[in-house]
């Protein structure tokens, strides 16, 4: 049996027995998500998708650590620096879950974590390329490790923030992994196929493909989990990290989160425009606008999930292409614009049904905050 193959089935079985177990034991504990005005899910739903998950990658890491396939830089060590800050992560996660933590308290932790990775894996971003066409842009280091923290923070609570219909975040994550594997063109290593494989043991469970296997949830422990791996696997091959060469360029790797960056400052700049806290959690993201036009689960995750698909795949394109980096840019810049006009004028069309539905006496609409979403499946972890 060959090694990758192999990994792929001790992660599947161990993330499917974990659940299993962890789900038993979730009411005690605290970590079960209850309905409520604005979590509309059927029954206690156990918020355990994302240790198991975490519990998978420290079996591999423990198995495997020492081989040079971690991904990160191929040494014993450095899957551990890894391991230790997605421990953080996790942990600030399960906190979350049960008691809900202060956004100071998470921003610092997210902040923690980032300094351990910059230190501990020397992952920083200090040269954007030619982003916009004025000739090479170098950070000088006083700049590039804040900037470093930001794109570590942001696109931690971007998956974060997308983690709020079932399967949705699992499969979404996918499609980045796969995208990230095309980008670069290195062979998926231990990271990767045990988080991919982890990924679709947790669906079986989440989207219940399985009687036999109890139902879970992400958690925060579990979104933030994929988003720090996304993000320390991207700076790894934007820093020269993998094989000690830059497998891609700062501005490809904007396409591989495109969908996930597009829905957090679409809802950050909506938010702010309100004069609301850009922290505080409401019903506003894609996926809830799927539900408000009355979308059913399956049929939003296939339009999210085609959505998601196409970012990657535009960037790929234009990568393999050859277009230069400002090109690349910008187009990125003008999806984001039609994304926020797109986003915009749905949300419109939202609010009209809605009105024309409360005339006629029903309730199937909901604006963004609202409290009643008949079709929501699974809440927002925000």
């Amino acid at each position: 049996m060959s090694p990758l193959l192999q990994q792929s089935l001790v992660a599947f079985i161990f993330t499917l027995t974990a659940i299993t177990v962890l789900a038993r034991l979730a009411p005690a504990i605290g970590l079960v998500d209850t309905p409520d005005e604005r979590k509309l899910h059927i029954g206690q739903v156990p918020l355990i998708g994302g240790i198991a998950i975490f519990l998978s990658l420290i079996l591999g890491a423990l198995l495997w650590g020492g081989e040079s396939v971690t991904m990160i830089t191929g040494n014993g060590h450095s899957i551990w620096v890894f391991m230790s800050a997605g421990a953080v992560l996790v942990m600030l996660g399960i906190a979350d879950d049960r008691s809900h933590v202060s956004v100071f308290t998470r921003v610092v932790v997210e902040v923690a974590v980032a300094l351990i990775i910059i230190e501990g894996l020397d992952l920083n971003v200090r040269h954007l390329g030619d982003l916009v066409g004025t000739g090479h842009i170098a950070l000088p280091a006083w700049l590039a490790y804040p900037f470093t923290v930001i794109c570590i923070f942001g696109v931690i609570n971007a998956f974060n923030m997308l983690d709020g219909m079932d399967g949705l975040l699992g499969i979404m994550m996918l499609i980045t992994l796969a995208g990230f594997h095309l980008f670069t063109g290195i062979v998926p290593g231990l990271v990767s196929v045990f988080i991919g494989s982890s990924l679709l043991a947790f669906l079986v469970s989440n989207l219940k493909l399985s009687p036999s296997i109890p139902k879970s949830f992400l958690g925060d422990a579990g979104s933030k989990l994929l988003g720090f791996i996304v993000v320390s696997l991207i700076l790894a091959a934007t820093s020269a990290q993998i094989g000690g060469e830059k497998l891609m360029q700062p501005v490809t790797a904007l396409y591989i989160v495109g969908l996930p960056l597009f829905d957090m400052v679409f809802t950050t700049l909506r938010r702010l425009r309100t004069r609301r806290s850009p922290f505080s959690a409401d019903r506003s993201h894609i996926h809830h606008l799927m539900q408000a036009l009355g979308m059913s689960n399956r049929r939003a995750l296939l339009v999210i999930g085609s959505v998601g698909l196409c970012c990657p795949f535009l960037g790929l394109m234009l990568s393999k292409s050859g277009a230069t980096t400002p090109y690349q840019f910008y187009t990125f810049c003008g999806c984001f614009v039609m994304y926020c006009v797109l986003m915009s004028q749905a949300w419109q069309v939202a609010e009209r049904l809605k009105r024309i539905d409360a005339q006629k006496g029903g309730m199937i609409f909901s604006s963004p905050h609202s409290t009643r979403y008949p079709d929501a499946t699974q809440p927002s972890t925000e």
